[in-house]
């Protein structure tokens, strides 16, 4: 989609569904509104009636949030073609890696074939795994081999080296991680010159925002060495760049790494205490970020995946509401696990 046609139909698009982005205001009022009307609006209808446990609510909430996602990404693919639509149809793999991972977790613990294939979601077709292939493998290694056939190939290939290497579930999981927000920096600089800058700003407050926790837990919670932690993170973020990282890894204290930031993050993050209030100071970071893109940017595709992006932080934060509802918990622990009540310091 190069022509100035498209732009402004995607632009005006993007604009007419930023109108179903929540504030905190109507997350509040979601905490007192008839639950069977709350469940009802975001496709979850009598899910509070079924006598779910907690781990089959946790599924069925999750498939709602990837299913109303899903359906948005649909209208904004129609007028892409090219390297723009690329880019959208790559991030949204990361919720057909959510499968891989059970997919990998079930054949490492010897699961039954009905067990896995219940904790799978279903995806569209156009980053849809053969689910019943990978299924029907015997074990981890041809499980990654049959998925080197698939658009996971890089994916697949690297995963199959660690497994190969290693042999456990957690090395897995942070190589998926790693290939996937490496793949979304690739996707992104073939675009066309104009998406380039936008895509790389916004794509690299997304990758500063994962690469962070995982540097300050993989050093002080799991005491991975410096060279373990850095072939983990990922480059080419906006702020942390690979020099950077290369000397952040060998910090040995939560202080001293986070002080050694650059700016904004240095003053947005500098004496925070757990690694937990790191993560959701950079994912305030994004959010306002993506909503500036959201709103200013030139390049209609920075937008589309911006609008994508916020949604599914709106929709975590609806369906955290929904799940503690529907679980009758108490009120202020579904605020907090909803990020409602807190104050946001501005950048």
């Amino acid at each position: 989609m190069n022509t100035s046609a498209g732009q402004t139909y995607l632009k005006t698009r993007t604009s007419v569904m930023a109108r179903r982005l929540i504030d905190d205001a109507t997350l509040e009022a979601m905490l007192q509104e008839p639950l069977p009307r709350l469940e009802g609006e975001f496709g979850l209808a009598g899910i509070s009636e079924r006598g779910l446990s907690e781990a089959e609510l946790n599924r069925h909430i999750e498939r709602g949030l990837i299913h109303s996602l899903m359906q948005e990404l649909s209208i904004l693919l129609r007028p892409l073609g090219g390297t723009a639509r690329d880019i959208l149809v790559y991030w949204s793999r990361k919720f057909e890696l959510l499968n891989l991972k059970a997919l990998i977790r079930g054949k490492l613990n010897h699961l039954p074939y009905d067990q896995i294939r219940e904790s799978l979601h279903s995806l569209p077709p156009l980053i849809s795994l053969p689910h019943e292939t990978l299924l029907r493998t015997e074990n981890v290694p041809e499980l990654l081999r049959q998925l080197e056939q698939t658009p996971y190939e890089a994916i697949a290939r690297q995963a199959r080296r660690v497994y190969e290497e290693k042999n456990e579930s957690f090395s897995l999981d942070a190589t998926i991680d790693h290939r996937y927000y490496t793949g979304l920096l690739r996707h992104a600089r073939r675009c066309d010159a104009a998406d380039q800058a936008p895509l790389l700003k916004l794509i690299g407050s997304l990758i500063d925002r994962q690469n962070l926790p995982w540097l300050l837990r993989y050093r002080l919670n799991y005491a991975l060495s410096p060279s373990e932690t850095y072939y983990l993170l990922i480059p080419s973020g906006r702020h942390l760049h690979t020099d950077l990282l290369k000397q952040l890894v060998n910090l040995q204290e939560m202080a001293r790494i986070l002080e050694a930031l650059p700016e904004p993050l240095n003053s947005r993050l500098s004496g925070l205490r757990q690694i937990m209030e790191v993560e959701q100071a950079l994912t305030d970071d994004l959010n306002r970020q993506a909503r500036k893109c959201l709103q200013f940017s030139p390049s209609a595709v920075t937008r589309s995946l911006a609008y994508m992006m916020l949604r599914e932080m709106d929709l975590r934060r609806v369906f955290a509401i929904i799940q503690g509802r529907v679980l009758a918990l108490d009120p202020q622990l579904i605020r907090q696990a909803a990020d409602l009540g807190r104050e946001v310091p501005g950048v």
